[in-house]
């Protein structure tokens, strides 16, 4: 890139600055070397009159985020603050070098989001945060700058041959986020990002349609940018992560972007890399997952025999539906069985459309968890009891668990399960928990949910809850 301005102004590109020339007359041209392939849709200039702040340097990579006055150095730090950090934990997860000159971020007005352009990431300015948003909105800023860069190895740096493999880029990105939160805020940020991208998933499948995840039916690439590329297709990395082991899935992603790094790829490459490390054969699984619509649907119920002390659990999937192509997906369930303190796990195999399961135990089950370990996409009807259900709305091992109770509970509609609800909400230790909370008693409409709703707007102060509490009333 060869770009004149006028010398007051910053000239940004993609690439590594090679020098500036003043010409004396008020203007200069700057001259961007990228050494690196580079699609046209990502490449990137900017120009205007930034302010910058430094961000400071990742090996030998300088991270750096710009934007137009009157903004100031203190937004850029408040909002990308974090940017060399996440270069380090990208590094060290993925065990490849952040492959670009530099790490460079610009916020302008009408950008619209954020775009992965290859070392000059562009965000709108409305991310751009001050004291008071940054209250309500630390973790959005946070997981779309995840989002982005990582881009740099997944899609940047490794490009899908084409749109049906967008998957490969714009799954890998929002799976880092989940990846990126478990890392950093722990797991119950991770369970709670798994249940939102799940159930952003669903509602595209329920609301518009059900399309696999790796196809060439589109009339426009940008159709292929739905819910089900982005959390629908991260689920299903998170899916061959859990099925693959830690100890193996890293490694082969590793050897996969050191492979294919400065090159294009397709699913199979990706499925190849993974077979090579695991020694398992995943033809099935990206038949099932990735190139057929669809997800499992299942409906479980529970019985107890007292006098035989056998709990009983029969599953049904109910979304096949042979016209629109959705299988009988081949799966394994676990289910976690609790009496008092002792855990009784178990995995009910699928290869048809119903299953049963029958487990000896000394007593009734206290507690009854169907995927405990949110090792798989599915949406589950399942109720458990009441009792039990009060039991995990306050001993949920998991934030998904807890929501779930608290659901559940609500819906029932009566005014003392509402009230248990209600009597949580305040020790519940995590915020997510409880914007799912108030969105559930705000879909009530009964007397019950709308008293419990009053007393916690009046008393609730964490600025990422009142707002979903207050549409709720």
């Amino acid at each position: 890139f060869h770009l004149r301005a006028a010398s007051s102004l910053v000239v940004l590109a993609n690439g590594a600055l090679e020098r500036e020339v003043d010409h004396g007359d008020g203007t200069k041209t700057v001259h961007y070397r990228l050494d690196h392939p580079c699609p046209s849709y990502l490449t990137c200039f900017a120009i205007g009159d930034f302010v910058r702040a430094d961000g400071g340097v990742v090996r030998d990579v300088p991270v750096a985020a710009y934007a137009p006055r009157p903004f100031t150095e203190e937004h850029l730090a408040r909002s990308f603050g974090k940017t060399a950090d996440m270069l380090r934990f990208f590094e060290a997860k993925l065990g490849v070098p952040y492959p670009f000159p530099k790490y460079a971020q610009f916020a302008a007005k009408g950008i619209g989001g954020a775009m992965e352009n290859i070392s000059l990431v562009s965000w709108d300015d409305r991310f751009l945060l001050d004291a008071s948003l940054e209250t309500e909105e630390r973790q959005l800023v946070d997981v779309v700058n995840v989002h982005e860069m990582a881009h740099a190895w997944f899609g940047d740096h490794v490009v899908c041959r084409d749109f049906a493999h967008a998957w490969l880029k714009e799954s890998w990105a929002t799976y880092m986020e989940t990846v990126w939160l478990e890392d950093t805020l722990g797991p119950d940020a991770a369970s709670y990002d798994l249940l939102a991208n799940a159930e952003a998933y669903f509602a595209e499948c329920d609301d518009r349609y059900k399309r696999p995840i790796v196809t060439r039916r589109f009339d426009s690439s940008w159709d292929m940018y739905d819910m089900h590329l982005y959390p629908g297709g991260a689920w299903r990395l998170h899916m061959l992560r859990k099925a693959l082991g830690d100890a193996v899935f890293w490694p082969a992603v590793t050897d996969y972007l050191r492979t294919y790094g400065r090159s294009v790829v397709e699913t199979d490459d990706f499925r190849r890399l993974l077979e090579r490390h695991s020694g398992r054969s995943l033809g099935r699984f990206f038949d099932q997952w990735l190139r057929s619509p669809g997800f499992p649907e299942l409906h479980a119920e529970l019985s107890w025999d007292a006098e035989k002390r056998e709990a009983t659990l029969v599953v049904e999937q109910k979304q096949v539906d042979e016209k629109a192509g959705i299988p009988c997906f081949e799966l394994e369930l676990d289910v976690l069985f609790v009496v008092g303190e002792e855990e009784t796990r178990r995995t009910l195999s699928f290869a048809s459309n119903r299953s049963v399961l029958t487990v000896p135990l000394r007593e009734s089950p206290t507690e009854v968890v169907l995927d405990p370990d949110q090792r798989l996409l599915a949406r589950i009807d399942f109720d458990p009891g009441t009792e039990r259900t009060r039991r995990q709305l306050v001993r949920g091992r998991d934030v998904r668990q807890r929501i779930e109770a608290g659901r559940r509970l609500v819906k029932s509609a009566r005014p003392t399960a509402i009230a248990a609800v209600a009597d949580a909400f305040g020790k519940e230790p995590y915020w997510g928990v409880r914007v799912r909370w108030a969105e559930a008693l705000g879909d009530s409409g009964t007397e019950a949910a709308l008293e419990a709703l009053l007393r916690l707007a009046g008393t609730h102060d964490d600025p990422r809850v009142l707002p979903t509490l207050f549409r709720a009333l």
